[in-house]
Protein backbone atom coordinates (compact mmCIF):
# COMPACT_ATOMS: atom_id res chain seq x y z
CA UNK A 1 0.00 0.00 0.00
CA UNK A 2 1.32 3.44 -0.94
CA UNK A 3 0.64 5.91 1.86
CA UNK A 4 0.53 9.67 1.95
CA UNK A 5 1.65 11.67 4.97
CA UNK A 6 -1.91 12.31 6.15
CA UNK A 7 -2.95 8.70 5.73
CA UNK A 8 -0.01 7.53 7.83
CA UNK A 9 -1.63 9.30 10.78
CA UNK A 10 -4.45 6.75 10.58
CA UNK A 11 -2.16 3.73 10.32
CA UNK A 12 -3.59 1.13 12.74
CA UNK A 13 -1.26 -0.56 15.19
CA UNK A 14 -2.53 -3.90 13.89
CA UNK A 15 -0.89 -3.62 10.46
CA UNK A 16 1.97 -5.91 9.63
CA UNK A 17 5.55 -4.71 9.45
CA UNK A 18 5.42 -4.85 5.65
CA UNK A 19 2.42 -2.49 5.60
CA UNK A 20 4.02 -0.18 8.15
CA UNK A 21 7.33 -0.05 6.29
CA UNK A 22 9.18 -0.42 9.59
CA UNK A 23 12.03 -2.68 10.58
CA UNK A 24 10.82 -6.27 10.99
CA UNK A 25 9.88 -6.94 14.63
CA UNK A 26 10.74 -10.10 16.50
CA UNK A 27 8.99 -13.42 15.97
CA UNK A 28 6.64 -13.00 18.90
CA UNK A 29 5.56 -9.54 17.76
CA UNK A 30 5.02 -10.77 14.20
CA UNK A 31 2.84 -13.56 15.54
CA UNK A 32 0.84 -11.09 17.62
CA UNK A 33 0.36 -8.77 14.65
CA UNK A 34 -0.74 -11.66 12.45
CA UNK A 35 -3.25 -12.77 15.07
CA UNK A 36 -4.68 -9.28 15.42
CA UNK A 37 -4.95 -8.89 11.65
CA UNK A 38 -6.76 -12.22 11.45
CA UNK A 39 -9.21 -11.08 14.13
CA UNK A 40 -9.84 -7.74 12.45
CA UNK A 41 -10.31 -9.34 9.03
CA UNK A 42 -12.73 -11.84 10.59
CA UNK A 43 -14.62 -9.00 12.30
CA UNK A 44 -15.00 -7.15 8.98
CA UNK A 45 -16.43 -10.29 7.39
CA UNK A 46 -18.71 -10.86 10.34
CA UNK A 47 -20.05 -7.29 10.25
CA UNK A 48 -20.60 -7.39 6.50
CA UNK A 49 -22.36 -10.77 6.53
CA UNK A 50 -24.06 -11.01 9.94
CA UNK A 51 -24.47 -7.39 10.99
CA UNK A 52 -23.42 -5.70 14.20
CA UNK A 53 -25.83 -7.68 16.37
CA UNK A 54 -24.46 -10.95 15.02
CA UNK A 55 -20.81 -9.94 15.39
CA UNK A 56 -19.91 -11.37 18.81
CA UNK A 57 -16.43 -12.05 20.14
CA UNK A 58 -17.10 -15.77 19.82
CA UNK A 59 -18.26 -15.53 16.21
CA UNK A 60 -15.18 -13.49 15.31
CA UNK A 61 -12.91 -15.97 17.11
CA UNK A 62 -14.54 -18.82 15.21
CA UNK A 63 -14.01 -17.08 11.86
CA UNK A 64 -10.41 -16.23 12.74
CA UNK A 65 -9.86 -19.82 13.90
CA UNK A 66 -8.45 -18.78 17.23
CA UNK A 67 -9.52 -19.55 20.78
CA UNK A 68 -11.76 -17.25 22.76
CA UNK A 69 -8.90 -16.89 25.22
CA UNK A 70 -6.63 -15.58 22.46
CA UNK A 71 -9.36 -13.16 21.43
CA UNK A 72 -9.77 -11.87 24.98
CA UNK A 73 -6.02 -11.45 25.30
CA UNK A 74 -6.18 -8.79 22.58
CA UNK A 75 -9.71 -7.42 23.05
CA UNK A 76 -11.41 -7.67 26.43
CA UNK A 77 -14.84 -6.71 25.10
CA UNK A 78 -16.80 -6.37 21.89
CA UNK A 79 -16.52 -2.60 22.15
CA UNK A 80 -12.72 -2.82 22.38
CA UNK A 81 -12.72 -4.92 19.22
CA UNK A 82 -15.09 -2.54 17.42
CA UNK A 83 -12.89 0.44 18.29
CA UNK A 84 -10.02 -1.30 16.51
CA UNK A 85 -12.25 -2.40 13.63
CA UNK A 86 -13.47 1.15 13.02
CA UNK A 87 -9.91 2.36 12.44
CA UNK A 88 -8.97 -0.75 10.47
CA UNK A 89 -11.99 -0.37 8.17
CA UNK A 90 -11.27 3.34 7.65
CA UNK A 91 -7.65 2.67 6.81
CA UNK A 92 -8.39 -0.16 4.40
CA UNK A 93 -11.12 1.81 2.65
CA UNK A 94 -8.90 4.83 2.13
CA UNK A 95 -5.82 2.84 1.14
CA UNK A 96 -7.86 0.82 -1.38
CA UNK A 97 -9.37 3.97 -2.89
CA UNK A 98 -6.05 5.81 -3.16
CA UNK A 99 -4.27 2.81 -4.68
CA UNK A 100 -6.97 2.59 -7.37
CA UNK A 101 -6.81 6.32 -8.09
CA UNK A 102 -3.02 6.27 -8.40
CA UNK A 103 -3.28 3.44 -10.93
CA UNK A 104 -5.27 5.68 -13.32
CA UNK A 105 -3.72 7.57 -16.20
CA UNK A 106 -3.89 11.35 -16.08
CA UNK A 107 -6.62 11.30 -18.74
CA UNK A 108 -8.68 8.73 -16.87
CA UNK A 109 -8.40 10.71 -13.66
CA UNK A 110 -8.58 14.32 -14.83
CA UNK A 111 -10.68 14.04 -18.00
CA UNK A 112 -12.84 10.93 -17.73
CA UNK A 113 -13.41 11.42 -13.98
CA UNK A 114 -12.91 7.69 -13.44
CA UNK A 115 -12.60 8.40 -9.73
CA UNK A 116 -16.39 8.53 -9.55
CA UNK A 117 -16.69 4.92 -10.70
CA UNK A 118 -13.86 3.92 -8.35
CA UNK A 119 -15.72 5.50 -5.42
CA UNK A 120 -18.68 3.29 -6.24
CA UNK A 121 -16.49 0.18 -6.62
CA UNK A 122 -14.99 0.80 -3.19
CA UNK A 123 -18.48 1.18 -1.73
CA UNK A 124 -19.26 -2.36 -2.93
CA UNK A 125 -16.42 -3.95 -0.96
CA UNK A 126 -16.69 -5.90 2.27
CA UNK A 127 -14.69 -3.23 4.08
CA UNK A 128 -17.20 -0.56 3.16
CA UNK A 129 -20.15 -2.79 4.03
CA UNK A 130 -18.65 -3.26 7.49
CA UNK A 131 -18.14 0.50 7.84
CA UNK A 132 -21.78 1.17 6.93
CA UNK A 133 -22.95 -1.46 9.40
CA UNK A 134 -20.98 0.21 12.19
CA UNK A 135 -22.28 3.63 11.18
CA UNK A 136 -25.92 2.50 11.22
CA UNK A 137 -25.51 0.54 14.47
CA UNK A 138 -23.88 3.53 16.16
CA UNK A 139 -27.10 5.53 15.78
CA UNK A 140 -28.82 3.42 18.46
CA UNK A 141 -25.83 2.31 20.53
CA UNK A 142 -24.42 5.23 22.57
CA UNK A 143 -21.18 3.44 23.51
CA UNK A 144 -20.46 2.50 19.90
CA UNK A 145 -21.47 5.97 18.73
CA UNK A 146 -18.90 7.60 20.99
CA UNK A 147 -15.99 5.64 19.54
CA UNK A 148 -17.34 5.71 15.98
CA UNK A 149 -17.92 9.46 15.72
CA UNK A 150 -14.56 10.36 17.25
CA UNK A 151 -12.72 8.22 14.72
CA UNK A 152 -15.01 9.07 11.81
CA UNK A 153 -14.42 12.79 12.26
CA UNK A 154 -10.67 12.29 12.43
CA UNK A 155 -10.86 10.10 9.35
CA UNK A 156 -12.84 12.77 7.49
CA UNK A 157 -10.11 15.35 8.11
CA UNK A 158 -7.41 12.99 6.88
CA UNK A 159 -9.55 12.02 3.89
CA UNK A 160 -9.79 15.65 2.77
CA UNK A 161 -6.01 16.03 2.94
CA UNK A 162 -5.45 12.90 0.88
CA UNK A 163 -8.04 13.80 -1.79
CA UNK A 164 -6.12 16.92 -2.75
CA UNK A 165 -2.95 14.87 -3.06
CA UNK A 166 -4.74 12.25 -5.18
CA UNK A 167 -6.19 14.83 -7.59
CA UNK A 168 -3.38 17.35 -8.21
CA UNK A 169 -5.34 18.97 -11.04
CA UNK A 170 -7.68 20.33 -8.33
CA UNK A 171 -4.93 21.40 -5.92
CA UNK A 172 -5.82 24.66 -4.20
CA UNK A 173 -9.28 24.73 -5.75
CA UNK A 174 -11.90 25.29 -3.01
CA UNK A 175 -14.52 23.51 -5.13
CA UNK A 176 -12.80 20.17 -4.62
CA UNK A 177 -14.15 19.74 -1.10
CA UNK A 178 -17.74 20.31 -2.23
CA UNK A 179 -17.33 17.95 -5.19
CA UNK A 180 -15.81 15.28 -2.97
CA UNK A 181 -18.77 15.59 -0.58
CA UNK A 182 -21.11 15.37 -3.56
CA UNK A 183 -19.52 12.20 -4.92
CA UNK A 184 -19.47 10.37 -1.60
CA UNK A 185 -23.00 11.44 -0.65
CA UNK A 186 -24.23 9.91 -3.89
CA UNK A 187 -22.08 6.80 -3.49
CA UNK A 188 -23.26 6.18 0.07
CA UNK A 189 -26.85 6.64 -1.06
CA UNK A 190 -26.26 4.06 -3.78
CA UNK A 191 -24.67 1.66 -1.32
CA UNK A 192 -27.81 1.82 0.83
CA UNK A 193 -30.32 1.63 -2.03
CA UNK A 194 -28.79 -0.55 -4.75
CA UNK A 195 -30.38 -3.72 -3.36
CA UNK A 196 -33.77 -2.02 -3.30
CA UNK A 197 -33.41 -0.70 -6.82
CA UNK A 198 -32.16 -4.06 -8.09
CA UNK A 199 -31.19 -2.29 -11.30
CA UNK A 200 -27.53 -1.75 -12.11
CA UNK A 201 -28.43 0.58 -15.00
CA UNK A 202 -29.87 3.13 -12.56
CA UNK A 203 -26.62 3.22 -10.62
CA UNK A 204 -24.57 3.51 -13.82
CA UNK A 205 -26.74 6.37 -15.11
CA UNK A 206 -26.39 8.23 -11.80
CA UNK A 207 -22.61 7.79 -11.76
CA UNK A 208 -22.39 9.11 -15.33
CA UNK A 209 -24.44 12.12 -14.28
CA UNK A 210 -22.09 12.79 -11.35
CA UNK A 211 -19.03 12.58 -13.64
CA UNK A 212 -20.75 14.90 -16.13
CA UNK A 213 -21.51 17.41 -13.39
CA UNK A 214 -17.86 17.47 -12.29
CA UNK A 215 -16.73 18.04 -15.89
CA UNK A 216 -19.21 20.91 -16.19
CA UNK A 217 -17.90 22.52 -13.00
CA UNK A 218 -14.30 22.23 -14.15
CA UNK A 219 -15.15 23.57 -17.62
CA UNK A 220 -16.93 26.54 -16.07
CA UNK A 221 -20.32 25.76 -17.62
CA UNK A 222 -21.72 25.06 -14.16
CA UNK A 223 -20.84 27.45 -11.38
CA UNK A 224 -20.75 26.11 -7.83
CA UNK A 225 -21.67 29.61 -6.68
CA UNK A 226 -24.98 29.34 -8.54
CA UNK A 227 -26.07 26.26 -6.62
Amino acid sequence: MTLGFALERLLPDSLTEEDRGAEPPGWQQRKSLATRNAMLDAALTCLAEDGYAGCSLQSVANRARISRGAMLHHYASKLDLMAAVVEYAFYRRMADYLDRIRALTVEQRAVDNAGVAISYQVSRTQDYAAYLELHVASRTDPALRAIFLDRARRYDRVWRDEIERAFPEWAGDPRLELLNDYVWSVVEGLALNIDIWDDASRAEALLRFVAHTIRAVRAGTLSVGDI
